[in-house]
């Protein structure tokens, strides 16, 4: 009882009663986001020589396994050992089935097994950062890291464009921009709060994010802003500047955040603003 009690008191829940979400339909947002983000990371180290490639995808597992939810560490092989061939082989099933054991696997319960991929996935992308400037330095892992949250912003963009009935003869204007970034946000457990909104601009606060509360949690706030500090600002801009530019209207709209809490502030605070 002690443990579900806990489990229900995450800021995760909160922030997706905000937005209506269940943990049913979110859960694979953080499990198979979690395979997506390994996926494009093999993918950005397939230039290495394979010893450098293990090396750092051995030292990511190794961080991972030290903060990691014990049902996930197991499902996922790393209390026997870190094999990197078993973990993408892992990793592949569970990008590709929505059925894959692990994804509810992970917990007795949903709530539990989507907390627990929430925990795991901030954990990994804590060590992809962490590690791959260990490795390559500053500028080749952040050049990395960015591209694969760019990877994240256009992979989920047709569907978005989907739902809000975009094709191509429709003119993209801030209204519409305004709705992108609310999808945008809201699917990674993060109520959206429009600030100001006209045809010029567009601002809006994030006050509950589950990734960065739960990292925080885990990691010490001190070990996770070793972090945050150095990537989420550049990583974050880079993040809608490439959705703007894949409407078409990166000439005409531009992006920024002048607020992080994982940088030290009270929420984060996006703004959308017509180019003059």
């Amino acid at each position: 009882m002690a443990r579900k009690e806990a489990i229900s008191k995450n800021p995760l829940f909160r922030a997706l009663k905000k937005i209506g979400h269940s943990p049913e339909e979110d859960i694979y947002t953080w499990s198979q986001g979690m395979a997506f983000h390994y996926t494009n990371l093999l993918n950005a180290l397939k230039v290495l020589p394979i010893d450098k490639k293990n090396k750092i995808l051995e030292d990511i597992w190794a961080e991972f396994s030290l903060y990691a939810p014990v049902k996930v560490k197991k499902a996922i092989g790393l209390d026997v050992s870190i094999n990197v061939d078993k973990i993408n082989e892992f990793m592949s099933k569970m990008l590709s089935d929505k059925n894959f054991w692990a994804i509810k696997g992970v917990g007795d319960t949903v709530e539990e097994a989507i907390l627990n991929w929430v925990k795991a996935f901030a954990i990994f992308d804590f060590a992809i950062y962490t590690y791959l400037e260990k490795h390559l330095g500053s500028k080749e892992c952040l050049r990395i890291y960015m591209e694969l949250w760019e990877n994240f912003a256009l992979a989920k963009l047709d569907y978005v464009k989907k739902e809000l009935g975009i094709t191509k003869d429709t003119k993209i204007n801030m209204d519409l921009i305004a709705k992108i970034s609310k999808i945008y946000w809201e699917s990674i457990g993060c109520p959206y709060k429009v600030i100001k909104h006209d045809e010029n601009v567009h601002i809006a606060e994030i006050e509950d994010c589950p990734y960065w509360k739960n990292m925080k949690a885990i990691l010490g706030e001190e070990k996770a802003r070793s972090m945050t500090l150095k990537c989420e600002a550049a990583v974050s801009v880079n993040y809608y500047d490439a959705i703007l530019k894949a409407l078409g209207v990166f000439d005409k709209y531009s992006f920024t955040m002048d607020k992080f809490q994982c940088c030290g502030d009270d929420c984060c605070r996006v703004r959308f603003e017509t180019r003059k």
